[in-house]
């Protein structure tokens, strides 16, 4: 049995549903295949935090009811807990059942088929693109479903990317330390766990020895901080258990009712080189699209989905679907966020390799404050007045190592940014000489700073 479509989707988290229900809503015929029973779609391991100006950017009305907690900005602490930096902007702790459910109603509303409890096993290939893809119901049969554009949006483990032939620059596969593993947990604690201060921000605490490679969170899920969003974040680099690390270091403060338990798994590198090849997009986790310093990627992951659509809807209209007629989506998106990501991969490496004295002392002398970190997580750059405070300060107080180390992290910032915005290919031809470059950048800058970046991920 085979089922011809315009579009097919696979994975139901936010970027599908999003690339779904915009497609669907231009008039073409969709198909969504995602692993979860309907009921349960949206169910994700997640901190559920999400700033409010990417709903604003996409035009997004979420409703009331989706939206658990409204915060100020992000509250950084130093390891002991003693220094702090607010970093300003709002942002929401959205119920991701309740926001999932919502999107996945519009996506039916608009006429996108569903088929829950599928999984893609495996892609069919003519002339060298994918004529389709193979479905098996769980615990059914398995069938095919044919379409002119394929969507992988199944997450951090590709299931259409991964079975794409090794030659074509969406096979692209990463180092095991492009992720960090991740436990987290929904808990109404028995007794107070999060300061009256600090109600009114998402909480990030940097310290090494409970979140090695990365950090681990407080989020407020109501007013008065009787549910709360905890977990944390490891490389993944084979030496740390998120799980072990929570239950170690979180479990004894974090006493409770657990309401929601679990881990997960999230890519924190730059993008994918491209999110399209023949008549296959990625979008969102499975292109990588999750920022590398603080892990989100709801908001990134609709706007790879929105930049897709757009060019999806264009190919389909102008009759011919490829990596030429899709490519703009790749520079319309490096210009977006995907440059961004790639500076911000360089700065994250670096950050793996500090100490908890380094993140103490950072944050006691106020080498950077909110604003900057702000300036940041926006542009993901170095602002020249940010490197020049930071200099100035690091020179007064005695930390030239440092500064040293800070001058070659702000260089290779650049180089990556110029790769992703200006020295970007324009067409798909000039992409594995660009792709060599890349991969020139980032092992020089590995092998300068030290970092060991583990083995290719084997699919």
């Amino acid at each position: 049995m085979s089922k011809v479509y315009d579009v097919v989707v696979v994975g139901a988290g936010v970027a599908g549903l999003y690339a779904s229900s915009q497609l669907a809503s231009m008039g073409w015929k969709v198909a969504l295949v995602e692993s979860k029973q309907a009921s349960r779609i949206g169910d994700k391991v997640c901190g559920d935090a999400i700033g409010t100006h990417h709903f604003s950017e996409l035009g997004l009305s979420v409703p009331e009811n989706i939206i658990d907690r409204r915060y100020r900005g992000v509250k950084i602490y130093s390891p002991s807990k003693k220094y702090s930096i607010v970093v300003p902007g709002e942002g929401v702790s959205v119920n991701r059942l309740k926001f999932g459910q919502w999107l996945l109603k519009r996506a039916l509303d608009y006429g996108v088929d569903l088929f829950d409890q599928h999984v893609a096993i495996d892609v069919v290939l003519k002339d060298n693109y994918v004529k389709s893809i193979k479905v098996k119901r769980i615990r059914g049969s398995v069938f095919e479903l044919e379409a002119k554009v394929f969507i992988d949006a199944s997450g951090y483990r590709p299931a259409i990317r991964s079975k794409l032939p090794a030659e074509w620059p969406l096979s692209e596969r990463p180092y095991s330390t492009d992720y960090n593993i991740a436990y987290r947990e929904v808990v109404a604690p028995s007794s107070r766990v999060i300061a009256e201060e600090d109600l009114n921000y998402a909480v990030i605490y940097l310290d090494v020895e409970v979140a090695p490679g990365g950090y681990w969170w407080l989020f407020p899920k109501t007013e008065e901080g009787s549910v709360v969003n905890v977990g944390l974040g490891v490389i993944n680099n084979g030496e740390h258990n998120p799980r072990a690390q929570y239950e170690r270091y979180l479990r004894p403060v974090f006493r409770g009712r657990v309401l929601s338990a679990g881990g997960g798994v999230v890519p924190t590198r730059r993008p994918l080189p491209t999110l399209t090849w023949r008549n296959v997009v990625a979008v969102g986790d499975a292109a990588y699209t999750v920022n590398p310093v603080h892990g989100g990627g709801i908001g990134s992951s609709m706007i790879s989905s929105h930049i897709a659509s757009k060019y999806i809807n264009s190919a389909l209209e102008a009759g011919r679907v490829d990596e030429e007629t899709l490519w703009q989506a790749n520079v319309d998106y490096m210009y977006a966020y995907g440059a961004k990501q790639a500076g911000l991969d360089v700065l994250r490496m670096f950050m793996q390799k500090l100490s908890n004295s380094d993140y103490e002392w950072i944050i006691e002398n106020k080498v950077v404050d909110g604003s900057s970190v702000y300036d940041l997580g926006v542009r993901g750059d170095l602002a020249e007045k940010v490197v020049y405070a930071i200099s100035t300060l690091i020179k007064l107080l005695g930390r030239p190592s440092l500064l040293n180390q800070l001058r070659v992290v702000r260089s290779y910032m650049n180089k990556a940014r110029e790769l992703y915005t200006t020295r970007y290919p324009r067409s798909p031809r000039e992409v594995h000489k660009w792709m060599a470059d890349v991969e020139k950048l980032f092992d020089e800058y590995a092998r300068v700073i030290g970092y060991t970046r583990g083995n290719l991920v084997k699919w």
